[in-house]
């Protein structure tokens, strides 16, 4: 169940679940606020939540405008491209600094097949390190996180727009879902496995977040 509410000047995705105890409020990197609640949770609650926490959403805005990108442009693997439209266009070409693409469903299709030939790349060269094997690999739209794992199936979820960070960020969260095939926690083993393979996780992961 989910409604749109107008509090300030946002617009905030309201969803109520069955399976939610507490509300918390959500804000991607692209400015989508989500307020996710109980599904008993009565909506004028949910104005009086929103309206109680205005000031943390204006700074986390302010801050992701900050990495946003200008209209008509794109990023592809740590580097910025203008990003044009032609329907003469037959295939998404790049051309140094321009990406040319048919429209703009023809430019997602090549970069989730971008997406799929860096990822599966890099699971190849670090799946051996970690001696077990990735059944299956999704790559889909995901707002809140870059990845996640099913250990026991051995399935790896990574997120689209994965592919517009640089490749040395990529190969890190690769590398975390692939070590949760051996650890499915985030205890100490698990970090220390990571830094045994990349000695600089943590400066990736820093840079990451940023």
């Amino acid at each position: 169940m989910s409604d749109v509410l107008n509090v300030g000047e946002f617009k905030v995705n309201f969803i109520r679940k069955k399976r939610v105890k507490n509300a918390k409020l959500k804000i991607t990197k692209d400015n989508q606020i989500s307020l996710v609640a109980p599904l008993i949770y009565p909506k004028f609650m949910a104005e009086i939540f929103i309206n109680e926490n205005l000031e943390w959403l204006r700074k986390k805005s302010k801050e992701n405008l900050k990495f946003m990108l200008p209209k008509g442009k794109t990023k592809l693997l740590g580097k910025i491209y203008e990003l044009k439209f032609d329907e003469n266009v037959k295939s998404t070409q790049i051309l140094d600094d321009i990406i040319m693409a048919k429209n703009e469903k023809e430019f997602l299709k090549f970069k989730k097949e971008l997406a799929k030939a860096k990822f599966s790349k890099i699971i190849e060269i670090y799946q051996p390190l970690i001696g077990k094997n990735v059944n299956r690999l999704v790559i889909r739209d995901m707002k809140t996180r870059w990845g996640s794992c099913n250990s026991k199936k051995g399935y790896i979820n990574l997120a689209l727009n994965l592919v517009e960070k640089s490749p040395e960020l990529i190969e890190y969260v690769i590398l975390h879902e692939l070590t949760h095939l051996l650890f499915p926690h985030h205890q100490k083993s698990f970090y220390d496995y990571i830094k045994n393979i990349m000695p600089d996780y943590k400066d990736r992961d820093k840079r990451l977040r940023n």
